[in-house]
């Protein structure tokens, strides 16, 4: 399969890049967004989310308003219902942070969510909106038995029994790591925003977001001569007063800038499940995650969580803390999707305790959960994928150890992955990607779609000159313990360095993906099988 090149604003995508225009004009952005069910004794508390494995999930109506006053909220055009204030950027001022994830300038550091200073509307010098102490969001539970809702004057779809066609993106934010940085103002540098209009454009039934929201963890430092492009790096875009200004560090701007400002249109277009990515982990992007994203409710011990704290032993039982939440469910018609937190896993080494954590959760939740015969295991981090330089195969190790079965006694995996987990779905690596085994009996085919925005990564195959690459055949190592390794037949494996996104249009047997880049066109198909699981792939 070979998808299209990347031209520089392709065909109308410009002309469709602004966000579209709030209704009520102090509302952000606005969402439905389907999460872990509830009890009937935690609605009657009015929380929500304690039930991750009821093939119930919760129905959040959610919005970020300007003002701290929470918009209307109607169903079917006749039910109204109130929405009750999540958090304000009053109660996360001087909310403790932790210094960027790789930023040297560790002074300038933002640690406030929102800065104490703001308390007064203002704009960047570009015409951003500047987050206030009074900006906020609004949050509702749902109940069931309702197909519309409007938040401020806005429609929003409801989530359907059986969603024909879904939307899948991840990786969409801008990043200023110095020598990966990126323009945040060019359009084909950065084209969250064109590309969510463009996908708004599908009218999905359900969109599937696999983690990776903020990027702009570090402040933008001018490179070393010749170490970054021309075209990746803007002069002023550390310069408050410079029309190129970019907002950093883990606070309600940078967060509007990543997500809630491009992709306004597309929050508002079908009902999100949205996926936790290492770039939410803590002492990252967790302020904004656990305040503005998670699928529970507000925690503000979490809001500031330490990293480290999923290094702990586990023995017998998941423990979750705020770098590790329980898997949950979301029926999705014909298979169920597995929303799994890897935002701790280590790529590179494995780390047994969390390889043990994620068994015992896995585990737990296989035997429990019921529903659709057939699983997705949506994840941001890839047990299976290719990256740069690697001639055969690569992944996260520590979910490898996890999916080879020897990371506690009794694991779901000692057999191999179980038939009804069809497939695994992620983004991480920034390319398109499949990989599929031979033995399809142990282990379940991974498909990538981390193109959603965030700078591209190479191409995996080290020896190629173009932005593709493929190969059939092909042995692939696999971790299966901290020290020791096998290897897996791959039947085919693709990967490809563009910009775009992906959309599942069910089938009887299982589901049509068509490949989308910034360019509007429809540059490859893959059939999914449910069973036997398989991904098959061609322009």
């Amino acid at each position: 399969m070979r998808l299209l090149h990347l031209s520089a604003c392709a065909v109308t995508l410009c002309s469709i890049a602004t966000p579209f225009a709030a209704h009520a004009d102090n509302v952000v952005a606005r969402w439905i967004q389907v999460g872990p069910g509830s009890s009937s004794a935690a609605l009657a508390a009015g929380r929500y989310g304690d039930q991750p494995l009821s093939t119930t999930p919760t129905v959040l109506a959610r919005a970020v308003v300007s003002d701290g006053t929470c918009p209307s909220l109607v169903l079917d055009g006749t039910l109204s219902l109130p929405m009750t204030t999540r958090f304000t950027g009053a109660q996360l001022t001087a909310t403790p942070g932790t210094i960027g994830y790789t930023n040297a300038n560790t002074a300038s550091y933002p640690q406030y969510f929102v800065s104490p200073a703001a308390v007064a509307p203002g704009t960047f010098p570009d015409g951003t909106a500047k987050a206030t102490t009074a900006w906020g969001e609004c949050e509702a539970v749902l109940p069931p038995g309702h197909t519309t809702a409007t938040v401020g004057g806005v429609n929003l779809k409801l989530p359907v029994a059986n969603p024909q066609r879904v939307l899948v993106i991840a990786d969409t934010g801008c990043r200023m790591a110095k020598a990966n940085q990126q323009n945040c103002h060019d359009p084909a540098g950065f084209p969250f925003a064109a590309l969510a209009n463009y996908e708004a454009q599908f009218k999905p039934d359900l969109i599937i977001h696999v983690g990776d929201y903020f990027y702009r963890d570090t402040n933008c430092v001018v490179p070393a001569a010749g170490s970054v492009p021309a075209q990746d790096f803007v002069a002023g875009c550390s310069d408050p007063t410079n029309a190129n200004f970019e907002t950093f560090g883990d606070t309600f701007d940078s967060w509007n800038a990543d997500v809630l400002y491009p992709g306004a249109t597309l929050l508002a277009a079908a009902p999100w499940v949205m996926a936790r990515g290492n770039h939410e982990s803590c002492g990252r992007g967790a302020r904004g995650w656990y305040a503005l994203l998670d699928p529970t409710p507000f925690n503000p011990s979490l809001v500031n969580c330490a990293g480290g704290a999923g290094a702990a032993p586990v023995s017998n039982a998941a423990v979750y803390s705020g770098d590790f939440s329980p898997t949950y469910y979301v029926p999705m018609g014909q298979v169920g999707l597995l929303v799994h937190d890897s935002s701790y896993a280590n790529d590179s080494t494995v780390d047994t305790n969390m390889a043990a954590n994620y068994d015992y959760d896995l585990t737990n939740t296989l035997k429990s959960v019921s529903g659709a015969p057939y699983l997705f295991y949506v994840t941001h981090k890839p047990p299976f994928g290719l990256v740069s330089g690697a001639t055969n195969g690569s992944g996260d190790v520590t979910e490898q150890v996890t999916f080879s079965g020897g990371a506690t006694a009794n694991s779901a995996f000692s057999g191999g992955v179980p038939a009804k987990l069809a497939m695994f779905l992620s983004g991480h690596i920034h390319q398109f990607e499949y990989v599929n085994f031979n033995d399809y009996v142990r282990y379940a085919p991974q498909m990538i779609v981390g193109v959603g925005g965030d700078k591209l990564d190479a191409t995996s195959n080290p020896n190629a000159t173009t932005s593709t690459y493929g190969y059939q055949n092909q042995g692939f190592t696999i971790r299966n313990s901290s020290t020791t390794s096998t290897t897996a037949q791959v039947n085919h494996a693709y990967s490809q360095a563009e910009f775009g996104f992906a959309v599942l249009q069910a089938t009887s047997s299982g589901y049509l993906a068509s490949v989308y880049n910034i360019g509007a066109s429809r540059a490859g198909r893959c059939t999914v099988t449910l069973a036997p699981r398989n991904i098959a792939c061609w322009q």
